[in-house]
């Protein structure tokens, strides 16, 4: 068992101090809560039998951790465990991390009980390990982060955060295991216009430091009006990091020559299409979607945040004389446009993910604009010409007002 220890208590917002275009060297581990490693079987889990039963039957697994329905019900698991007798909160990423790991989905718990199963994968895989990471953060009950392999390669928080000093690392945060940070590609940042607004390209790197998954380099794009990074967390769009024996040196040597001039160039040729799309009101729906989920990133400026979107994608309810849009079908939404363009969707996501959004609803519109620009926008092309964007939507932190 391996536990390293915390330099400084973490930041609220799970991110570094200092980050940002002008930051200094963020000191190791200073804001990563600390994460035990523990190698047991499987047979170590119970479901803890003191907690309140709603808590520690069944919890509802959230889709956007890759856990999606199962015949058409919600995904159920325990959330309340004991790990070798200590109370642990298993996490949407600890299932899905398991469930890959020993071959079998949340269907088996409708025919056997939690501890049953445990008990009958431990007989089967008798002698085979499991690593085990757990989160113990600022508010009580330690997490159950994710299983993996005990041989399996892995960065500690410690030779992560060495490496992304060294290769320049801005926006440094953390969230469930991993670690994100922000870089300059090995060429620059090639600077280009596309439409009224200035581009330079970056690239997002998240780190996992649970052992689930391989490091990542997703594409970015950075609107230099606004300094929003829009991160193409797509798969279409990522670079994984093979670790090997070195796992700090395959990493380092992945950042200091990181280019894909492919991808750079996917993205933009997307976000020009953008400028001349506009958005449709099932494009719309699905990004609101995310953000009510997400509370508008939460705050005193909550509501705010949910009063500029309604003035950029305009009264729909009123357009449409509809009390809501779930009242219209999905193929008609496809059909029927919004009062703001694809270009202002991705603008109003990446400046939420940018300047207000926690770590955990950042990641979530990440993937909606890596979606959002692999596929063909529902009305592609349907603008005729391109005109002046809004800089900011919202008030951002350092006090910076829309132009609204």
């Amino acid at each position: 068992m391996v536990s390293f220890p915390v330099i400084v208590p973490p930041t609220a917002a799970g991110v570094a101090p200092g980050t940002g275009s002008h930051a200094r060297s963020v000191p190791v581990a200073s804001f990563i809560p600390d994460i035990q490693y523990v190698t047991a079987d499987i047979g170590a889990l119970q479901v803890d039998g003191q907690a309140p039963t709603r808590q520690a039957a069944t919890t509802r697994l959230d889709s956007r951790h890759g856990v999606s329905a199962l015949g058409g019900r919600p995904r159920l698991a325990p959330r309340s465990l004991l790990l070798g007798g200590m109370k642990v909160a298993a996490t949407d990423r600890f299932w899905t991390s398991l469930f890959r790991r020993c071959g079998f989905n949340d269907a088996v718990f409708r025919y056997f009980s939690t501890d049953e199963v445990f008990r009958r994968v431990s007989e089967r895989d008798s002698g085979s390990g499991l690593r085990f990471a757990v989160e113990h953060g600022p508010h009580g009950t330690p997490r159950l982060l994710a299983v993996s392999s005990p041989r399996a390669a892995m960065l500690s928080r410690d030779d992560a955060m060495t490496v992304i000093n060294a290769n320049g690392g801005e926006q440094v945060r953390y969230t469930e295991g991993r670690i994100y940070s922000t870089h300059l590609p090995a060429d620059g940042p090639g600077a280009f216009k596309l439409g009224p607004d200035r581009f330079e390209q970056r690239f997002s790197l998240e780190v996992p430091l649970d052992g689930f998954g391989m490091p990542a380099i997703h594409v970015m794009l950075l609107r230099l009006i606004c300094q929003n990074g829009a991160v193409a967390m797509q798969r279409a769009l990522r670079s994984d990091v093979r670790l090997g024996e070195r796992p700090d040196h395959a990493l380092d040597r992945a950042l200091g020559s990181f280019g894909n001039a492919d991808g750079f160039s996917a993205m933009r040729q997307r976000f020009e299409s953008a400028q001349r799309s506009w958005a449709s009101l099932e494009e719309v729906r699905s990004l609101e979607a995310i953000l009510s989920h997400g509370g508008w990133g939460g705050g005193d400026r909550a509501v705010e945040r949910r009063g500029a979107w309604g003035r950029m994608t305009g009264d729909l309810h009123g357009i449409y004389g509809i009390t809501t849009i779930d009242g219209i079908s999905p193929k008609r939404r496809r059909l029927l446009p919004a009062r703001c363009r694809m270009y202002d969707l991705l603008n109003f996501a990446s400046e939420m993910s940018t300047h207000h959004a926690p770590p955990g609803l950042a990641r979530r519109l990440d993937g909606w604009i890596g979606d959002a620009i692999v596929d063909e926008f529902d009305l592609e092309g349907s603008a005729k010409d391109v005109s002046d964007f809004e800089a900011l939507f919202t008030e951002t932190k350092d006090g910076h007002a829309s132009r609204n």
